[in-house]
This record gives structure tokens, sequence and C-alpha cells, in this order.
């Protein structure tokens, strides 16, 4: 499938839901006028509205120019916007701007690069606008945006280190730019529209079983061959002796099972409501499920067991990969049905175990 450069601007309300606690149909009256706002002036930049997410949008534009001067006139009209309204129940939005080689998919854009420009979101103050350092260096000199460089960024679970520029908030006072840091959150909240097993590559279930009960059928026979060597019984007498033994049949089928259970690879789709912390879920539940932090390996995400748990787990990895609101993983099955199992259970009551 091929990928193209985009301008992508993901843009989402700070404290939204305190705003909803407060009083929640206000909070929908300010909801009503940010897409208000944001439609206008996305189409005023002749931008393209890709997706509204509850209290974020996800946009792209033709032009670095056309998305940054739409960022900041977006601020402005939020500004405005708030002249007579109290601090708690203010329209806060931060921004994020990167560009990057996305592609769409079932008419859904995908890829890293939107991941990266929600991460740049939420490194940006509320008033603030946070770009890629790609995106800056493509703005034109006519603009010169007044920004604050920071270098050596890591964005969580994105290769590599990263250099990000923000803009100071609309508040400057009251929210002052720092360095963007990482934070590790376990109360993450999100919505499932699905999640399917999907063909891929490795064995099935089936088929690894039918594969470990041959290879303990040869461990057998090699065994028959050893003992016939130190005794006078013939090999094929030890192995119909064996085999005519309901507890040989006892013991090859539950260890060919479990066997299956263990190395039988299965591969998933689970596609969520919102692009948001996507990445991070699957990281948190994997620690759940005795995983390291992933690792990144030619554009997939790396599992690997903790060390105590290599041989519980098989010593086997699970792959994913992440593309906007949709991770495919691929693991072994016994594992792949309860990290399911998980993800369902900790949207419904956020928390991992099942019980």
């Amino acid at each position: 499938m091929q990928k193209n450069e985009v301008v992508l601007m993901f843009s989402d309300i700070r404290g939204y839901s305190r705003l909803l606690e407060l009083d929640e149909q206000e909070a929908l009256e300010i909801l009503s006028k940010h897409n208000e706002i944001s439609q206008q002036l996305i189409s005023e930049y002749n931008g393209n509205l890709i997706k509204r997410l509850d209290d974020s949008i996800l946009a792209t534009f033709p032009s670095v120019n056309d998305a940054f001067l739409c960022a900041t006139d977006f601020q402005a009209r939020i500004k405005e916007f708030n002249l007579n309204r109290k601090k708690p129940k203010r329209l806060l939005v931060s921004i994020g701007l990167h560009k990057g080689e996305a592609e769409y998919r079932f008419n859904a854009l995908a890829g890293e690069q939107v991941n990266v420009t929600a991460r740049l979101q939420s490194m940006a103050e509320p008033g603030a606008i946070c770009m890629s350092g790609c995106f800056y260096s493509a703005i034109s000199r006519m603009i010169e945006p007044k920004v604050i460089e920071y270098r050596d960024i890591s964005i969580e679970n994105i290769e590599g280190s990263h250099n990000v520029y923000k803009t100071l908030s609309i508040y400057p006072n009251e929210f002052k730019a720092e360095r963007p840091v990482i934070h590790q959150k376990s109360d993450f909240r999100y919505r499932i529209k699905n999640i399917e097993h999907i063909r891929g590559s490795g064995t099935s279930f089936l088929s690894t079983t039918l594969i470990a009960l041959t290879a303990l059928c040869l461990f057998i026979l090699l065994a028959a061959g050893l003992q016939s060597q130190q005794t006078d019984d013939q090999a094929i007498t030890l192995i119909n002796a064996w085999f005519s033994a309901p507890a040989t049949y006892f013991a090859l089928i539950p260890a060919s099972l479990f066997f299956a259970a263990l190395y039988a690879r299965r591969k998933m789709r689970a596609v969520f409501e919102d692009i948001r912390d996507v990445d991070r879920i699957l990281a948190y539940i994997m620690a759940q499920l005795g995983y390291r932090q992933p690792v990144h390996r030619k554009g997939f995400l790396l599992f690997r067991p903790e060390p105590g748990n290599y041989f519980i787990l098989g010593m086997r990895k699970f792959s994913a990969r992440v593309d906007g609101n949709t991770i495919i993983l691929q693991g072994p099955y016994l594992y792949m049905s309860r990290l399911i199992k998980m993800l369902k259970n900790y949207e419904q009551t956020g928390n991992t175990k099942i019980n």
C-alpha cells in the first residue's frame, strides 16, 4: 500500500472531564463551540478534518504553513472566546503538529506518524503548540514562529531521540513551557471497537499439536531403540508394549496440547475508538502479563518476557504494529487469549486482574 507525505494536526481540549464534572450542559456547549471554531478554521486554511474523537480532532493540511497558521489562529480564537469566562470553565486546547509518511486504510489515516502527532500534542502546555523537528524546519522563513527548542527528547514508544519546538501558551504566566517528560500512566480509559483474530504467519494450534505429538512419538521410538541395546528385548516389542498401554496416550495427548498452547502463534487485531495512548495501553497491559517494555525492530514493537518468566512463557515473544487506533499483535496462543481478556476487563473495570 502506497504511503504519502502528510501534514498532521492533532488537538485536544485539556481538562474536559473536569468541565463535565462542573457543569455537563455548559461543557457540551463549550465542546460545540470548539467544534465550530475548529471546523471553520480547518476549512479556512485548506485543511481536511480526518476524525473527531470526542474532545479531540485529527486533521491534515496541504502544507506546514497552512497547518501552523491554522493552529495559531485556533489558539487566538479560543483566547477570545475565553475573555469573559472564569478560569475553571475556560476552553483550553493543546496542539501537536507533525509531518511524515502515512497511508490511508479503509478510508482512515494509519501509521506511526499519527501516534507521533498525538504524543506531541500531549507534550504541549494548555494553550500551546508543540511541533516536531521535521515540521518546524519546513516552515517558511516568512513566518518565523517564536518557539523554545528542546533537543534529544524521547517520544514514548517511538524509536530514537527527537528535537521538538514549543510555542508559549496563550496564558504564559499561568502555563510555563517545560521540557517534555514521559509520564507513565496506569489509569488509561479507552473503548474498544473490535477485537478479532486474523490469519498470520506461524503454525496454528492444531498444526503445532500434531508437530508436538510427532516429536514425542519420535522420542519414544528413540528411547525404545536405546533401551533395546541395553536389554535383550527387541525395539519393536518395546514399542508395541508401550503404545498398547493407555497410560502412554494419557501422557502424550496432554503433553502435545501443552506444547501447542505455549508455541502455537496467534494473530489479533484490536481497534480502539481513540488513537490516544493506544501504544501506552498495550505496553501497560503487557507489563501486567509479565513482559518488558517494548523495543523497536523494523517498524514493530517487540515484547520480550521478563527474565524470571522466560520458562513460564515458553521463551516466546510478542510482536506488535500500532497504526493509529489499531494494534496488530502476534504472539503465543495461550497468552494471546489471556491478553484479550485483560484488555476487555480493563476497559470495563479499570483492573487487569481476571476473576
